[in-house]
């Protein structure tokens, strides 16, 4: 299903499983505390699995909005988890242990759902697979996170770095990370610099999108973005 990033963000429900494909840092932390803030404010957890400087940002982000980072962290309302320490957890013999998964992901998971009736989780784990070509091992973690569905109530967003897709094979790489969820954010334009580089890389990505989501939603025509004026 192809979403505006604001309502299903904001309101996601249990079982979406959100992708969205990012330029910077930037564009990640506004698309993460827009999915994390309203929760946060409506009483749901949150669990957050990230790169340290992305936990940094967030926590930054969450205190200028007037959030006590720390009275929600006592409560055990909000988790920061370090991705790269998470997946090393779970990489064994080279791939995704499910007994692994079940003892770092789906236990504590588990705990937090008897005391918060909705979970919100944001992982960067799959994006640090792509980056080092472990592709394969990065559609295994994503279908570890769908079967967890099937046994606990949560919504989960990733993201994927737009740096970390080969241009040469959008289709393939998009294909791959579309069959996995429920939810596909496009890249905005606005995101991306206005370079002439970067525009075809823009023109290239924008009509794989296409052809992607059109092959999940036959339904449904999405234009590619236009270049930046």
């Amino acid at each position: 299903m192809i979403d505006s990033e604001s309502g299903v963000l904001t309101d996601p429900i249990s079982g979406n499983h959100i992708v969205k494909v990012c330029r910077d840092q930037v564009v990640k932390v506004n698309s993460v505390a827009q999915y994390i803030t309203k929760g946060l404010s409506g009483g749901e957890a949150v669990a957050i699995i990230a790169r340290p400087s992305l936990r940094k940002a967030l926590m930054d982000f969450l205190v200028t909005q007037g959030f006590d980072v720390q009275s929600f962290k006592d409560q055990g309302q909000i988790k920061f988890l370090d991705a790269e320490f998470l997946l090393s957890s779970l990489w064994i013999d080279d791939g995704i242990d499910a007994e692994a998964f079940e003892k770092f992901v789906s236990d504590p998971l588990g705990i937090m759902k008897l005391k918060y009736d909705k979970i919100r989780i944001f992982g960067e784990m799959v994006d640090l697979l792509w980056q080092k070509g472990a592709y394969d091992e990065a559609i295994q973690l994503e279908n570890r996170w769908n079967d967890l569905f099937k046994k606990i109530e949560f919504s989960l967003f990733c993201t994927y770095s737009f740096s970390h897709i080969d241009p040469s094979a959008y289709d393939e790489a998009l294909e791959r990370i579309c069959r996995c969820y429920t939810h596909h954010i496009p890249l905005e334009v606005s995101d991306l610099s206005i370079s002439s580089e970067a525009n075809e890389l823009l023109d290239s990505f924008g009509f794989a999108w296409k052809r992607i989501i059109e092959k999940f939603n036959p339904l449904t025509s999405v234009p590619p973005p236009a270049p930046p004026v």
